[in-house]
């Protein structure tokens, strides 16, 4: 599957799901409002997102706890369609 590369931080995030399947803070740290993308996806878009929290450890081995979001299996077609409606500058 040949996706154009993404133009703003919606996209990118929704980048992630369709090629990945999931996406969460952890792989998204340095994006300021990560969680706002996903619930905007979710909210306004209408993307069903499948959510399990996962265990991980901080930079000083400290326990951690963040969610990770994933696309059922079935939506892709749908969120590409939501991706090419998104993928504006």
């Amino acid at each position: 599957m040949n996706l154009p590369f993404p133009k703003n931080t919606q996209a990118e995030v929704l980048f992630e799901l369709i090629k990945k399947g999931s996406v969460s803070m952890k792989e998204f740290s340095w994006m300021e409002g990560f969680r706002t993308r996903v619930s905007e996806l979710n909210k306004k878009h209408l993307i069903p997102l499948l959510k399990t929290n996962e265990k991980g450890e901080n930079k000083h081995g400290n326990p951690i706890w963040y969610r990770r979001h994933s696309l059922p299996l079935d939506k892709v077609d749908f969120a590409l369609s939501v991706y090419e409606k998104i993928n504006k500058n």
